[in-house]
């Protein structure tokens, strides 16, 4: 039997370093945390997030990539089904980090039963568009991007999308 209280108290402890710079401590804690952890535990796979986050501050960016990929695991494990917006938010996070390392093919790949099962979310439209114009797919980069802006949740995230869309994407208004 797992002590969960234990675990919720060395993640918040980790998490507290992290924010601190002292990411070596968090690393450790978040480590002890995660090797005590019950698999079914609703906070799992936010603890191997934010693991990924200390291993990416190391320079641990591979490292980091499994934390990701074992995040998103969690998630599905844990019953949450493709579309849902916990593994929309674990599928963009491990497809950002799978194409900051260069894996463009296989960041596009993970995000696409996001793409299939959650077509409206601007979330997975906005990295798409990023994966795609790192592949060179500009006229389907620029057809992501617009779904992006036209599913954000108001006014004011339609327009930072479009900002960062356009400094992503070139010159012109990624809506076109």
């Amino acid at each position: 039997m797992t002590d969960q209280a234990r675990v919720a108290i060395l993640a918040r402890e980790a998490f507290d370093q992290w924010q601190a710079g002292r990411h070596e401590q968090a690393r450790l804690l978040y480590e002890e945390a995660l090797s005590l952890a019950d698999p079914q535990h609703f906070a799992l796979a936010q603890y191997h997030g934010q693991y990924a986050g200390v291993l990416n501050a190391l320079g641990r960016h591979e490292q980091a990539c499994a934390a990701l990929e074992t995040a998103l695991k969690t998630e599905i494990a844990q019953g949450y089904a493709e579309g849902s917006p916990p593994v929309i938010v674990a599928r963009y996070f491990l497809a950002d980090q799978l194409l900051r390392l260069g894996h463009k093919e296989a960041a596009l790949g993970t995000l696409a039963p996001s793409i299939l099962h959650a077509p409206t979310s601007w979330l997975t439209r906005f990295e798409e568009a990023c994966i795609l114009q790192a592949l060179d797919r500009r006229v389907e980069a620029r057809q992501a991007a617009a779904l992006a802006i036209a599913h954000a949740p108001g006014p004011e995230k339609a327009e930072e999308l479009r900002q960062r869309l356009k400094e992503i994407l070139g010159g012109s208004d990624s809506e076109e």
